[in-house]
This record gives structure tokens, sequence and C-alpha cells, in this order.
């Protein structure tokens, strides 16, 4: 006889408060429990909540949809989720209500249709001691049940946030267990590890545009074990559609880059109000100002507009190779000032004293630079006084 195991990860209950965006979570959360209600099993690899301490209006909601399922749920907590040590996590709170079981580091065995099922859980940890708390757990599969080893980290190449870089790769999972699953990445991948297969659902909803999030839809597994298992993506109609579209440019008009933006966004038509990101990478010519207000205001009603600009003008790029040659003779602090001022007042034909308040500003005299600084700024406005009233003359 079949069993069917439904894995809903990520769902961020409560992201978006007092937005446009705010009901996305638990919508497209009702759709993925509704889609699983035929299913033995449920599995939350983490990240039930967006915060740590979830408002009483998002217990409430979290509580209804969860007394609904009439099968086990089985959860870990996510980094939204972790708190300190001695205090109670949100999804441990699910727990003691009754409503779900929730792990870190061990495991629950359950009988399912006569088969034994043996869920193994790691909460979130962060990301520079999962391995070492991984190893220290040191999970072992049951015998004669089926094992499912379920994490909340980034593995390996799988990086969800560089700056946390993961300590966990695919070679340290041990062999022994039927399926491997992990949240916290919010983009869906099933491959295999140890012949096995390794499962990441996604998240359900969209909490930052990016281009990974916008090659594959939102939605969640299903397993069926029935001998061999049968690995089904269930898409949720509800999540918003994401589009991430990147324009790189050289050296061209601002009008011609809003006209390309333009032609790409018109062309992008949904009944929900879609995600979309648009960056621009390259460089402009001197006095050129590359300006996209004017798009968002024209799509605000049709999408979630953002657009970024990496654009540099020539003259941006010039003052980054000073610095680069700055930094690549080593030279100290203060030199670096002085040589970064120097290069600004040539370019100004400035016969401002510069070389004096800076030498009062590294002594920590900022009265007596303030002084110098206010006598010349009074010297110039004289000057372009009455320059003023020679041309109007």
């Amino acid at each position: 006889m079949a069993i069917r195991i439904a894995i809903i990860s990520d769902t961020h209950f409560g992201v978006g408060r007092n937005t446009e965006r705010f009901e996305d979570s638990w919508e497209t959360a009702e759709e993925a429990f509704e889609k699983s209600k035929d299913c033995d099993l449920i599995l939350l690899p983490g990240d039930i909540f967006d915060t740590r301490i979830p408002r009483p209006e998002d217990w409430a909601k979290s509580m209804k949809i969860l007394s609904q399922v009439d099968v086990p749920v089985v959860a870990i907590h996510g980094n939204h989720e972790r708190r300190g040590r001695g205090l109670i996590n949100p999804v441990e709170g699910l727990d003691q209500a009754g409503f779900l079981k929730h792990l870190h580091c061990n495991h629950v065995v359950m009988d399912i249709k006569g088969k034994k099922i043996a869920i193994h859980g790691m909460s979130s940890v962060p990301e520079a001691y999962a391995k070492e708390v991984f190893k220290a757990w040191n999970p072992k599969p049951v015998e004669g049940a089926y094992n499912i080893l379920m994490l909340h980290q980034s593995i390996g190449s799988y990086v969800f946030n560089p700056l946390e870089p993961p300590s966990l790769t695919l070679d340290d999972l041990p062999e022994g267990f039927d399926l491997y699953v992990s949240g916290h990445i919010h983009w869906t991948e099933k491959t295999k590890v140890h012949g096995k297969y390794f499962l990441i659902p996604g998240s359900t909803v969209t909490t930052q545009i990016n281009k990974s999030e916008a090659k594959s839809p939102k939605g969640f597994f299903i397993v069926e074990i029935n001998g061999d298992e049968k690995v089904e993506f269930i898409k949720l109609d509800s999540a918003r559609k994401v589009f991430y579209k990147e324009f790189k440019v050289d050296h061209e008009k601002s009008s011609d880059i809003n006209e390309k933006i333009d032609e790409y966004l018109g062309g992008i038509s949904e009944n929900k109000k879609p995600l979309v990101r648009v960056v621009v990478k390259g460089s402009v010519e001197k006095g050129f100002n590359v300006n996209f207000s004017h798009l968002k205001e024209k799509y605000r009603k049709k999408m979630f507009l953002s657009i970024s600009s990496r654009i540099s003008e020539e003259e941006l790029d010039k003052k980054m190779r000073l610095l680069k040659d700055i930094r690549e003779e080593r030279v100290s602090i203060e030199d670096i000032g002085m040589k970064i001022l120097r290069e600004n007042m040539k370019e100004m034909e400035s016969s401002f004293n510069y070389e004096s308040i800076f030498d009062l500003l590294v002594d920590g005299n900022i009265d007596s630079a303030m002084v110098q600084l206010l006598s010349y700024s009074n010297n110039v406005d004289k000057e372009n006084s009455s320059g003023l009233k020679r041309w109007a003359i």
C-alpha cells in the first residue's frame, strides 16, 4: 500500500506585514495544505514563521491551518525561528500545543499503514557550526524503517546567504537514509546523494526577488513510497510569479536604456501582480543621469517592480582605479586621505588650502578646521556674487 508524504517548507507566516503582499504567505500555505489532504504524513523543514516571536494574529492563523490537518505533522525550526538556549521558539510552541511534532537532533518513529517511518531532524543552527553539531548528533538509520533525514541548512553548493557560507556539504550526509530533505533555500532542487533523493522544496512564498527564485515556480514535493519512491512537485497556483531580467549597457543614453526596460515590462501580463526585478549593469558617459522613477510609477499598479542600477560613469571608474592604485601602494590611512583630497582639488582647480585643513582634521582640531572652511566658503560666495552682478549688468 502506497504511503504519501508531503514536504512543505519555508511558509514564512507573517512576512510582508503592513504591505499589499501580507496575505501571500497564508494563501500559498492554505493551498499547499489543501493539496496535501490525501497524504499520510506532512513534513515541515523549518521557517514556518517569519519571526522568532510571532504576533498573536499569526499564531491564530497558523493554528487554524494546522487544526484542519488530520495526519501527523513533523517539523523542525528554521533560522527565522531560532532562539537562544532555554527559550521556546514558535515551532516548539506548536509542538506543546499538540499541532505537530518538533525535532532537533533527535528522531521519531511512526507506524503508517503498517510501515515504520523514522524521521530524523536537525533544526537550524548557525551555518559555521552546522557540521560540528551534525557530527556530534551523528544520526543513525532505524533498522527496518524507512528513514528520512531532515535539515534546515545551506548545503554545499546550495548557498542561500553568501555572507554565511555553509559548513555542511552533501558528502557530510551519512549513508543509509532513504530520503534527504533540507529547507532554508528558497528555490527548488532535486538531486541524489548516496543513490537516494535529496530534495529542497523551496519556499511557498517569495521573500526576496532574485534570479534563482525566478527560475522555478513555488510549490512543494509529494513523495510516494510504494517499493520505490515517486517524487512529484506540486505547483502552487496562488503564488505570485517572479520575473528577473538583467540589462547590460555600454555607454548608452539614458533614454535608450529606459526604452529597453519599458519594452520588457510592457510584455509582462499577469492576473495577480507579479514580482519583477530589473538589474542594469554597465557604464554611461559622464553627464548622463539615469533615472527610473517614471517607470516605477508607470507600472506601479501592474506589478511590484524593483530596478537596481549598477551603472558607473567614466569619472567614477577613474576614482575606482585611483583607489585600487592606492591600495596596491599599501600607504597609510592619512596618506590615502591626502591623495584622494589632492586629486579632487586638482579636478576642481581650487585654490583652497586643503593641506592645512587636512592636518587639523587628522590632529582632531575639528573646530579650527570648521573656522577655516567657513571663512573659505564666505570668500567664495562673495566672488560668485560679484560675478553674478557683472553678468546682470
